[in-house]
């Protein structure tokens, strides 16, 4: 959290009364006031964490997971995490950014390319899902409430155990075991923190398909990321010409980067016009990486980099 009054405060006090006492007395406030900024900066701030909520979706437990002392604020949309972070230097927000399932989250990618968009990324987290059949027990659920992306996800699975089911996709995982709690007979694929937050019972965890189900999370600042990073990502448009993408992309290929991700978006009232967002493996300030970009930047039209941030090992829901 920032303390920036309480500092100001106490000095403008301490400065009040050495006036009429003398050189001694200025030295002893001034050094009053030198220990008090001292102290002020080398408490650690207790950053604000912005995530896409409501509580008990998958969001919600990887911010408690990586901030567990952290104040933590729910957002209804990706689009209010971003706007919530670029506002203040001390917030930080959490966003999905792509699914093994369901591919890449488009609204976090179309923000962070958008050209004014001032934030970095901090860190990269991901979250092993695993997901419960919650439900009011008993007779077999006639409605399974859930999110697109776990009912996409989860769909022989529930259709090879309940035939006759109804799917109806709800906002988000928590919003799914809320209906679910309301509705007789229905069910809901959600966290296993929703069934206790809602009074369902667990029916089914994990329910699985055979398939690895991996979030992958930006962790997103205004400030730059710390050094140390392990990969970068940018954001970039290339002129309309053949060629132009291949080469910008073979500078990494000669580098021996690899390349994580890429992806492509139209830019909104210009046909045929497109901007790219690319992880690469690889930090800017090792030598590769740093020549690279000082060579991209002269192909594109645009080119900013979002950054070189940490990894972080995946989570376990």
């Amino acid at each position: 959290m920032r303390r920036p009054a309480q500092p100001e405060q106490g000095i403008d006090c301490l400065s009040l009364a050495p006036r009429e006492r003398g050189l001694r007395d200025r030295e002893f406030s001034q050094r009053i006031k030198d220990e008090i900024f001292s102290a002020e900066k080398e408490t650690p701030t207790l950053h604000t964490i912005a995530y896409l909520g409501p509580e008990h979706t998958f969001s919600h437990l990887v911010a408690r997971r990586r901030f567990p002392q952290n104040r933590l604020i729910p957002c209804v949309s990706i689009a209010e995490v971003i706007a919530f972070t670029e506002s203040e230097e001390d917030r930080l927000g959490l966003v999905p950014i792509e699914n093994s399932s369901g591919g890449m989250i488009l609204e976090t990618v179309d923000l962070l390319l958008e050209e004014e968009q001032p934030l970095f990324i901090q860190e990269e987290l991901a979250l092993r899902v695993h997901l419960a059949l919650i439900g009011h027990g008993g007779e077999p659920p006639q409605i399974v409430f859930s999110h697109w992306a776990p009912l996409g996800h989860c769909r022989r699975w529930i259709e090879k155990r309940f035939p006759k089911v109804e799917l109806r996709v709800a906002a988000s995982t928590s919003e799914a075991a809320w209906l679910a709690a309301k509705t007789p007979r229905a069910a809901a694929l959600a966290t296993r923190e929703a069934a206790a937050a809602t009074g369902l019972s667990i029916l089914h965890y994990p329910v699985e398909e055979g398939i690895v189900n991996l979030t992958q999370f930006v962790l997103l600042g205004r400030k730059k990321p710390s050094p140390g990073g392990r990969e970068t990502s940018l954001v970039f448009s290339l002129p309309q010409e053949p060629g132009s993408l291949c080469s910008f992309l073979e500078v990494f290929r000669t580098e021996q980067i690899n390349l994580k991700r890429i992806v492509s978006r139209p830019v909104p009232g210009q046909p045929n016009t497109y901007v790219f967002f690319v992880s690469l493996e690889g930090s800017d300030e090792e030598g590769p990486m740093e020549r690279a970009l000082r060579k991209v930047e002269q192909r594109a039209l645009r080119c900013r980099s979002l950054g070189s941030y940490l990894v972080q090992a995946p989570y376990e829901s």
